[in-house]
């Protein structure tokens, strides 16, 4: 019997899990079909994945940020799989939020899946909280959350002083999911809903980055902002420098797993809360990743059934409990297995109010854009220089340069039809 070979690309991080456990039960349903495992970082990923659009060759299944969809569905790189999708159960099955960001832009066709979830959550010092007389209700709003950290700003704790609030002003897309709530929570949004035009500058979205920047100005260790990533969790998690901060679930395996290195004094008393509502609701941001099978794969069908293996509810539980991540079934949250076994369980409340970023083949460049002008108006929080004016006048201006591209997009494709 010939094999066939098919060649899924994947984060580096999901090398061992993939190579040891997943692929090995794969192959025992499927022994005519042989997995090869790529793996690689998220930024060289996208770069391979853009090349390989261009070449017309690749992989036979890729795993993809879930704003990555619009545009790769757009350019041609990801395979219409509308037609295999009743062999388990439709799109329904997934966390509704999740699968809008599974179609090509504009149709009902999909291109990809939800495979696990990516949301944030609130993590605070609960014995900085309990001095003050606060709990986690205390912070549920945003009025709340600026009446507590005006409380426990600049907080003396044994010798080091702590600030309300911290952050990483690194240049990634992580500075967009930080402020997206506080979009979303005041009624504003970042794209009208047929893609053609950005409204992060329409009163209400502005109303919420007001809110953020002005939080981030007054409660925030100016000498931290502009820290990597890597050193705001470090700076939070292992050395107690701030009170309040956002991430995401994949800390649960690391900074508060007490079997984990990183796991000390300060991790013991971090707690987790849901991100503050406001007056248009309580909502959080969604991502994380899809798979998709490649347009130019050569064995589509064996591609599809490695994907509907991965979209089991027992292969996403064993998954997402090994690496801290979500599930994306709608079965999952049902059944608390994998991911009830996680030190912070508020994320699975997290995920029903999650909320996704625009499924446009456009939203590469409006992030882009937008995390240019996040980054500045940070930069001059660092440097003492913001103001309420210079932020209306950047968000103005990274909106006239959003719109501007939209309307050359929109005008190619009207010349290209």
């Amino acid at each position: 019997m010939t094999k066939a070979m098919i060649n899924i690309w994947l984060m580096q991080e999901h090398e061992h899990l993939f190579k040891n456990t997943i692929v090995p039960e794969f192959q025992q349903l499927h022994p005519e079909i042989d997995v090869i495992l790529t793996t690689t970082s998220w930024h060289f990923l996208w770069d391979k994945v853009v090349m390989f659009s261009k070449r017309k060759q690749g992989p036979d299944v890729l795993q993809i940020g879930s704003t990555w969809n619009g545009v790769l569905a757009e350019i041609g790189a990801l395979k219409d799989i509308t037609a295999n999708l009743a062999a388990i159960g439709g799109l329904d099955i997934f966390i509704k939020e999740a699968a809008k960001t599974c179609l090509f832009p504009g149709s009902g066709r999909v291109s990809s899946i939800p495979w696990y979830l990516d949301t944030r959550a609130l993590f605070y010092r609960k014995e900085i909280l309990d001095i003050h007389g606060f709990t986690a209700h205390d912070i549920g709003t945003l009025e709340g959350l600026e009446k507590v950290s005006a409380a426990v700003h600049n907080f003396k704790v044994g010798d080091k002083t702590v600030a309300a609030f911290g952050l990483s002003g690194q240049k990634d897309a992580q500075l967009v999911h930080s402020l997206a709530p506080w979009i979303w929570n005041n009624g504003g949004d970042f794209m009208t809903p047929d893609g053609k035009r950005v409204i992060f500058n329409a009163p209400a979205a502005l109303q919420g980055l007001e809110a953020y920047f002005n939080f981030i100005n007054t409660y925030c260790d100016r000498t931290s902002i502009m820290q990597s990533y890597e050193t705001f969790l470090d700076s939070f998690f292992r050395k107690g420098n701030y009170c309040l901060a956002y991430t995401g679930p994949w800390v649960n395996n690391t900074y508060l797993n007490p079997k984990h290195e990183f796991y000390n004094r300060v991790s013991n008393h971090i707690e987790t809360a849901l991100m503050p509502g406001g007056a248009a609701g309580k909502f959080t941001f969604l991502g994380g990743s899809n798979l998709a099978i490649s347009e130019f794969s050569k064995h589509p069908q064996e591609a599809w059934e490695l994907v509907k293996f991965l979209a089991q509810l027992p292969v996403q539980e064993k998954f997402c409990s090994t690496n801290h991540q979500l599930p994306s079934l709608n079965e999952a949250y049902k059944n608390k297995g994998g991911i009830d076994n996680t030190p912070q369980r508020i994320f699975r409340d997290a995920v029903q109010h999650g909320r996704s970023l625009p499924n446009s083949p456009n939203w590469a460049q409006i992030e882009d854009i937008l995390i240019e002008y996040i980054h500045r108006l940070l930069v001059s929080i660092a440097e003492g220089i913001y103001t309420v004016d210079l932020l209306r006048e950047s968000i103005q201006e990274a909106a006239a340069k959003s719109n501007a591209v939209l309307a050359q997009e929109e005008q190619w494709r009207k010349e290209k039809n």
